[in-house]
């Protein structure tokens, strides 16, 4: 199974103010590539259209995807549960849904965990479609809810130097971390230590409402990772300001998760929250636009593809 994220509870921990990195380069393989979108890459190349009937579908865990179940971080520890794994129609569209849902105690709360088994993504292009939402589908509002999307290396040991975590989305509606509103986190990570807390990353905070669908791309290249929402450059990370680079050094899994930063939010009965992803693309060693990105993926999706994996050829 796949590392799991860690806990980050502490305001100290994540409470940074909207920064962009500058100053240091790192050495990339990664090639710019020409916008030619007119059909997807034929080698080194990821497509999902989660196109499955249900999380025990042959073909997702044929495609290498798992579910979380069991103990550990983040969020209420022991509460990942494999139901809370979907793929409804969401606005016309099969789509990955994940659930999380709480009562207020740690035994009436459940969360939310799917991802790619191997490390084998590393510089290039990342993109995936994602509904954010800010309300709960049923009960009561104000948990600390995160909805996330994200790349991730095991951390081997504390201050472990080839650790890599790209937080491309950390959504929190309601708050957490020291903010009392919707912010959403984009995070690159150098490494840190367990316990307690502490690490060296970088963090860009959108302080309001991301509610809706929305375009999510990385773009690792160059010693830069360049984050977009819908188009538009949201960041552009290189070191944290203090010499340390958050350029990933080693590949990493492709995940997405749902959890509770703590549950001091609940106002009682439970709420259930819920987030989506339509498709996810990742396009090895290539820094693609995101209009050729998404090119690429509708190209898939007009010749009837559902998946493609073409990373290792």
């Amino acid at each position: 199974m796949a590392r799991s994220r860690k806990l980050r509870v502490t305001a100290a921990a994540v409470v940074l103010a909207a920064l962009t990195a500058g100053g240091l380069s790192t050495t990339a393989s990664a090639r710019t590539a020409p916008d030619n979108p007119r059909k997807p890459a034929a080698c080194g190349a990821f497509f999902d259209d989660f196109n499955y009937t249900s999380r025990t579908d042959p073909n997702f865990t044929g495609h290498d995807w798992s579910v979380r179940t069991g103990a550990g971080g983040p969020g209420i520890d022991g509460t990942w549960t494999a139901g809370n794994v979907t793929f409804p129609v969401v606005d016309g569209q099969k789509s990955l849904q994940l659930r999380a849902a709480t009562n207020g105690t740690a035994s009436g709360t459940t969360q939310a965990q799917v991802q790619q088994n191997q490390e084998r993504f590393f510089e290039g292009t990342y993109a995936t479609r994602f509904k954010f939402s800010d309300r709960p589908v049923s009960g009561n509002d104000g948990d600390l809810v995160n909805q996330t999307f994200y790349t991730i290396s095991p951390l081997d040991y504390d201050w472990e130097p080839t650790y890599s975590e790209l937080d491309v989305s950390e959504y929190l509606p309601n708050g957490g971390w020291g903010e009392t509103g919707p912010v959403d986190f984009i995070t690159s990570w150098n490494t840190y230590q367990e316990d307690p807390f502490d690490g060296w990353r970088i963090s860009t905070a959108r302080r309001f409402s991301h509610a809706g669908w929305h375009t999510l791309v990385a773009v690792v290249a160059g010693g830069h990772v360049k984050y977009y929402i819908d188009g538009a450059l949201a960041a552009d990370h290189t070191d944290d300001g203090a010499g340390h680079t958050v350029y990933p050094r080693r590949p990493m899994t492709l995940n997405y998760n749902e959890w509770f930063i703590d549950l001091t939010g609940h106002s009682g009965g439970t709420s259930a929250y819920v987030q989506s992803a339509d498709w996810v693309y990742y396009a090895k060693n290539e820094a693609l636009s995101p209009a050729t990105a998404t090119a690429r993926v509708n190209a898939y999706r007009s010749a009837g593809t559902t998946h493609a994996d073409t990373i290792s050829c």
